[in-house]
């Protein structure tokens, strides 16, 4: 018999929780940095003072005990990591010798049978990756190496059961060395040890920087704030890094890009860096190689091109609270047993109001230039070569454009970790009105048991036929006091068949139509499904009109505001999610061209959307929640039956929630739901697996990285002036999968769709049919820069 409260605790939390997935951008969230401190107000040289103190006062206290933290023997290296954090000052930031906290991560014991359980559990959740067999088999193109998910489960079970795993810290991080090479951001897993006790990272002022002298020339490597100092006093010339550890920059960072988690070596490149629209945004995002993983070594030390040398310690934040944690077993049983409780902030007092106090500050992003138009959260606003903007922001800032003579528009869509997929079609509407532009946003799930089972009871919901709706007794007995059907209906939209739509935008008529399944690639599917626009529940946005529909179907009379040819997507590779969606709109509908910006330091094309391109996102919470809401609409003999099957395991799977991280009551974990499909692909190929080269490629200069102007100013100069694709980075140009090839058209088969073609799509309305670009307008008739205007940050809000 299993309870409802499950069930209705996690009810509760789903509605209250917001703000994104700790993993969105593909390197983990670390608590202990505050971005306004560390990156823009804090006196670096007081930083690092203050780590020294630590240091100094870590041997002090390890002194007492006649020991090291490197050479102690005898003693448990966690129990040393603990009364090192309580002799640290109060408020100093508990940080440790990197080696010492891995020695105490190494010290948890193997929870063997545990392990084994959650492999199993995590079988159970990886059937609801949309792309597995995809992952296992890819196309030609596929820049990655194949990775058999399933298989390398079972393999890692073997593994246990015959003793091939030492400690609990190297079976994590095999477990998410997995994850990580399924280069899907969506498909993520933080597990306990390595993500709620303790991350490495390396001291402030340790950032590095790609620069090039010209955004043409192959960069090199240099100190973020060298850089940053050299912009602002002229006197000062600071040098590249040639070797780290021993090997040139190049290499070693090359070598550490692998960690990441997004599927464009390029892209991992540039995450080793700090992102100036992250950054700009407030979310903490010092680059990988500030916050990766430990690399073995005490310390990392640099060699210039001038010869000078600087090696600083690699550091353990223990952000955990270690009070009475005396050895591994004790870790263990602190971080290793389940989500933490969550601690409700204190209420604040009210304040009487005070009409002379002073008004809050605008609200801005961290060093960019004053908006035209800004959301309060920061989310989008709205630039003139000055950025951001949603649907009410962006509309307004887009009419602005024109009413002040306008003619060009940026999409600066850099470190975008996705949002709200709705917008991500508002967005493509708020450029392409016209009634017959509607976004084709074509998705499809894996035709996986459970999810088939659910269907098929959310069908029998529906029409009211399930046994929880027999009585108001039975329903109360399910789902407790206060749980009431439209609950229930909202838990189940996502298999609800009624308001979905197939490929040519027709209902449904039952689940057994809507689940199909289809077979690709040795594996099954729906078919394709499509949001129904004028659908509330479709959209899971009620209340929300995309525009051209609804309350804003009057927009489609609204003449296009841009061309086609005088629009382009700028991208850093660091664009997932919903970001991927409008990207895929604008250029397999608009013909929209992209640049990127960065990569690696070589010559050659790069493509603008390196994160995950899924449709759609759910945690391993997402999932068994709605698991738990269509088993507790059956009778007892049917939730007896239900009990063997993948819907019943999922439902009441315990052991995956037991040992993964959390973060604000959320489990840091899940998978791409959806895959996201090109309009037209008989071959109906993920576009995860799909290249697609940008139409062009700059590098980052020294002044770009401190002046965002410069950045659209250099997209400006390639992208819209006649002759300006001769500034792009040699190689970068022409590639088949790009605008400038005709790669809107281009299947996942490599084939091009010239059905798409002939009906026009991938032009601009009035443009005429396959249209394609090979430069810069060809009539942009002024030098200054008062012609354009720049939206960033496109869709970050995280709801899902």
């Amino acid at each position: 018999m299993h309870s409802s409260i499950l069930l209705l605790s996690a009810y509760c939390g789903l509605s209250a929780a917001a703000g994104p997935h700790p993993w969105m951008y593909g390197v983990p969230d670390y608590p202990d940095l505050d971005m306004n401190e560390v990156m823009t107000q804090a006196d670096v040289n007081d930083m690092v003072a203050a780590a020294e103190d630590i240091t100094t006062a870590s041997a002090t206290a390890q002194s007492t005990n006649s020991t090291s933290p490197s050479t102690t023997a005898g003693q448990e290296p966690c129990a040393i990591v603990s009364s090192v954090i309580a002799a640290l000052p109060s408020g100093a930031r508990p940080i440790v010798p990197a080696e010492l906290g891995v020695r105490c991560l190494q010290s948890v014991p193997l929870d063997t049978n545990g392990n084994l359980r959650l492999i199993d559990d995590m079988k159970l959740f990886v059937k609801w990756q949309s792309n597995i067999a995809f992952l296992k088999n890819p196309p030609t193109g596929y820049t990655e190496r194949p990775m058999d998910i399933v298989g390398e489960l079972d393999a890692m079970k073997n593994q246990l059961s015959s003793g091939e795993f030492r400690t609990e810290y190297d079976f994590q991080m095999k477990m998410m060395d997995l994850f990580n090479s399924a280069y899907d951001n969506h498909f993520a897993w933080q597990p306990d040890i390595l993500a709620s006790a303790i991350q490495f990272q390396r001291p402030p002022g340790s950032e590095l920087v790609s620069v090039s002298t010209d955004g043409v020339a192959v960069p090199e490597i240099y100190i973020y704030r060298d850089v940053i100092k050299a912009n602002n006093d002229t006197s000062f010339k600071p040098s590249a890094v040639s070797m780290i550890d021993g090997l040139s920059a190049k290499d070693f960072l090359t070598n550490a890009s692998i960690q990441g988690d997004f599927h464009d070596a390029d892209t991992r490149w540039n995450a080793m860096f700090p992102s100036q629209a992250l950054i700009a945004s407030g979310t903490t995002f010092l680059g990988a190689f500030r916050s990766g993983m430990y690399t073995g070594q005490p310390n990392t030390t640099m060699q210039f091109v001038n010869g000078s040398t600087y090696s600083m310690p690699n550091l353990a934040v223990a952000f955990g609270n270690f009070t009475g944690v005396d050895s591994g077993r004790t870790f263990f049983r602190k971080f290793c047993t389940g989500p933490p409780p969550i601690v409700q902030a204190p209420a604040q007092p009210a304040t009487p109001l005070d009409n002379s106090a002073s008004a809050p500050p605008a609200p801005s992003h961290v060093g960019y230039p004053k908006a035209e138009l800004i959301n309060p959260n920061l989310a989008v606003g709205g630039y003139y070569i000055n950025v951001q903007s949603f649907q009410n922001t962006m509309r307004d800032f887009i009419r602005k454009s024109k009413a002040d003579g306008k003619t060009k528009m940026i999409f600066d869509l850099r470190g975008n970790g996705g949002g709200n997929a709705i917008l991500g079609y508002d967005t493509f509407k708020q450029v392409y009105p016209q009634a017959e532009q509607e976004p084709f946003g074509g998705t499809r799930f894996r035709a996986n048991d459970a999810l088939n089972q659910a269907g098929k009871i959310t069908q029998d919901f529906l029409a009211g036929k399930t046994f929880a709706q027999s009585n108001q007794t039975a329903f109360q007995e399910a789902f407790g006091q206060g749980t009431t059907e439209d609950d229930i209906f909202g838990f189940t939209s996502s298999f609800n068949y009624q308001h979905t739509l197939d490929a040519n935008n027709a209902v449904f008529p039952s689940w057994e139509a809507m689940f199909g399944p289809e077979t690709f690639n040795n594996d099954t599917f729906t078919p394709t499904l499509r949001y129904n626009y004028s659908d509330g529940i479709s959209t899971t946005y009620t209340g929300f009109s995309v525009i051209g529909f609804n309350d804003n179907k009057n927009e489609t009379a609204t003449p296009q505001p841009f061309k086609a040819q005088d629009m382009v997507m700028l991208h850093d590779g660091m664009c997932s999610s919903t970001c991927a969606i409008v990207s895929e709109l604008l250029k397999n509908q608009g013909a929209v061209r992209t640049i990127a910006i960065g990569g690696r330091p070589q010559p050659g094309p790069m493509q603008g959307v390196g994160g995950t391109k899924g449709a759609q996102v759910f945690s391993w919470d997402d999932i068994q929640i709605r698991m738990q809401a269509v088993y507790f609409l059956g009778s007892p003999a049917q939730r007896k039956a239900w009990n063997d099957t993948d819907l019943g395991r999922t439902a009441f799977a315990t052991q995956l929630f037991t040992r993964s991280a959390y973060q604000g009551g959320r489990i840091a974990g899940g998978v791409n739901l959806k895959d996201n499909l090109r309009q037209g692909d008989a071959s109906k190929t993920p576009l995860e697996f799909v290249y697609e080269a940008a139409d062009c490629r700059m590098f980052f200069t020294a002044g770009m990285v401190s002046d965002v102007t410069l950045v659209w100013k250099g997209v400006a100069d390639r992208m819209f002036l006649e002759g300006g694709m001769g500034k792009c980075v040699e190689g970068s140009t022409g590639d088949g999968t790009s605008v400038s090839g005709g790669g809107q058209f281009r299947g996942g088969d490599g084939k091009i769709n010239e059905q798409a073609g002939l009906k026009g799509n991938g032009s601009a309305a009035g443009d005429g049919p396959s249209q394609q670009f090979v430069g810069g307008a060809s009539s942009v008739g002024v030098k200054s820069w008062g012609w354009m205007a720049v939206v960033a940050g496109l869709v970050m809000g995280m709801l899902w």
